[in-house]
């Protein structure tokens, strides 16, 4: 519904003169209070009934956000390791394939190929642009190349002994700039995100990311190991709600620490880490 201005500054002048402030510390004249005399609502007794309001407020922004992250029962369809992958649990976007005695220990370096972006019928990429999915793709491959080559060996030609990492781009729910960030900072907000992130859930109209990273050798092509994964940051990274880009940047370093803790003990013959 909406107010006619006029009417809700006299409203707001008259409700201001008569008390200045309610039993919870609203001021009479916040316009969340002269909004609910005007649609005839009666005043939040308590704080708790705010915070309770607030929460309620929180969870209905948060249902499309939900509603689009739908769960799929098959593995890319049009990935080349498609057939291999196995899924990890029903319902899940999460698949794996590790070839049986790969030998990692015969590879002393890799090779970080151009992210590609997935054209398959399952795509899921409402509302991302295609200009937008090259730039983060680029920006996908930059942060791998540049945080794998703080542990491990990168390389830039295949040739004995080189692993080809290729990373594809599958999907991605943006962030909601701002919204995101605000959900983290009040009250209400971080105690949501703090039970989120102990959960291993994304926050709050945060965005996340659908990829596939697919381990090859770099001479033969023969695969080695593949995995499709839905990740998106940390429930309280507020850096990473800022935007979109911030939160492919903050999924991106993630997957690389933690291909450098597998690759690299599987790569010497230790345990991974």
């Amino acid at each position: 519904m909406s107010v006619d201005a006029a009417a809700y500054r006299a409203e707001r002048d008259r409700i201001g003169r008569t008390v200045p402030q309610t039993s919870t510390g609203i001021p009479r004249w916040h316009p969340f209070r002269c909004w609910r005399q005007m649609e005839g609502i009666s005043d939040p007794q308590t704080t708790e009934d705010v915070m309770h309001r607030f929460s309620l407020a929180l969870a209905m922004l948060s249902l499309p956000t939900l509603a689009t992250a739908q769960t799929r029962d098959h593995a890319p369809v049009a990935l080349g390791s498609a057939d291999e992958l196995q899924h990890d649990k029903p319902r899940s976007e999460s698949w794996t394939y590790v070839k049986p005695q790969a030998g990692f220990t015969r590879y002393r370096s890799i090779l970080i190929d151009p992210t590609a972006i997935y054209t398959g019928s399952d795509a899921q990429f409402d509302g991302v642009s295609m200009a937008d999915r090259q730039k983060y793709a680029a920006l996908m491959t930059g942060v791998l190349k540049a945080d794998l080559a703080s542990t491990l060996a990168v390389v830039t030609k295949p040739g004995p002994g080189v692993l080809r990492v290729r990373l594809t781009l599958v999907g991605m729910e943006k962030t909601k700039g701002g919204f995101a960030t605000v959900t983290r900072v009040t009250p209400v907000g971080l105690l949501t995100s703090s039970v989120q992130s102990l959960a291993g859930k994304k926050g709050t109209m945060s965005g996340s990311i659908l990829f596939a990273v697919e381990i090859k050798d770099s001479r033969t092509g023969d695969l080695l190991a593949a995995a499709v994964r839905r990740r998106a940051p940390d429930a309280l990274d507020i850096g990473s709600t800022l935007s979109t880009e911030s939160t492919v940047k903050a999924v991106a370093r993630d997957l690389a620490s933690h291909l450098a803790a597998r690759l690299g003990p599987a790569m010497r013959g230790a345990p991974p880490r």
